[in-house]
């Protein structure tokens, strides 16, 4: 059972909080998924090899279930606990956009989530940091297919300064090789709609975002991302009536002047070395 400090730990509100002491989840469904969870820990399954369930409160019951399987993975592997709880703190962050996207208690994110549970995805400092191998079907400029490199992902905790940013590389750069010297890394990749050149270009120069988004080199094709747009900065997904939403910094104008003039926000790829 969890307990009212690991889930303070775990980052949830006292609302999310009250809600999942409540939660009547499938237990039979509930302990498949746990299972699940339980065999790929620390075995970096590739798509496929986990299916996560249509009923996001039968994914968190199962993330509560498992969370001293989890917590034993990061001990053996000598992870801190620093790192280990703000790790899995992403989870009760994602709880709170949830409910902000959708009034109600919820994990629409929950396939995200699973990442965090298999030991795949590390937050070090400001930023998250994703252990896998570079795709077939995606090669980055200047590694071997089937190279590992950490994806760098940006959860919503505050501003993106230069000094944040290199203090979680700097973590990064130590944090891998001591913890996964199996699996080595040189190469930091971002997917993200954040380096989608018309925001690079058309962003103060001198602004945290930008100066993040300039230390990745472009490769790759861009992919349509309206929705990530609109949700990553507005926390909706309705995009029928873009008049309801504010327009305080100079990033929600760019972003709503931009699908009004009938343009479309995209995915871009970067890389930097590490």
């Amino acid at each position: 059972m969890t307990t009212a400090e690991e889930y303070r730990l775990l980052g949830f509100t006292d609302a999310d909080r009250e809600d999942a002491e409540k939660l009547d989840a499938d237990p039979q469904a509930v302990a498949e998924f746990a299972a699940q969870l339980r065999r790929v820990i620390g075995t970096f399954p590739a798509e496929g090899d986990l299916t996560a369930p249509d009923d996001p409160l039968v994914s968190l019951a199962a993330f509560l279930e498992t969370l001293p399987d989890i917590r034993r993975y990061h001990r053996e592997l000598g992870i801190s606990d620093e790192v280990s709880w703000a790790t899995l703190a992403d989870l009760g962050k994602q709880l709170e956009v949830s409910r902000r996207t959708n009034g109600e208690f919820g994990l629409e994110t929950h396939w995200w989530m699973t990442i965090h549970w298999t030991g795949t995805i590390y937050a070090l400092g400001r930023l998250q940091f994703l252990l896998h191998q570079v795709p077939d079907s995606h090669p980055v400029p200047g590694t071997e297919p089937g190279e590992w490199v950490i994806g760098v992902h940006i959860p919503e905790t505050g501003p993106l300064t230069p000094e944040l940013v290199d203090d979680s590389f700097d973590r990064a750069r130590e944090f891998f090789p001591r913890v996964f010297p199996e699996h080595p890394v040189k190469t930091a990749t971002l997917g993200s709609w954040l380096i989608d050149p018309h925001l690079l270009d058309n962003l103060p120069q001198d602004s945290n975002m930008v100066r993040f988004g300039r230390r990745f080199t472009p490769y790759g094709e861009p992919v349509d991302s309206q929705d990530s747009a609109i949700f990553f900065t507005f926390r909706s997904h309705d995009l029928t009536n873009l008049a309801q939403y504010p327009r305080d910094s100079r990033l929600q104008r760019l972003v709503l002047e931009r699908i009004e003039n009938g343009g479309t926000w995209q995915t871009a790829f970067g890389y930097l070395r590490l």
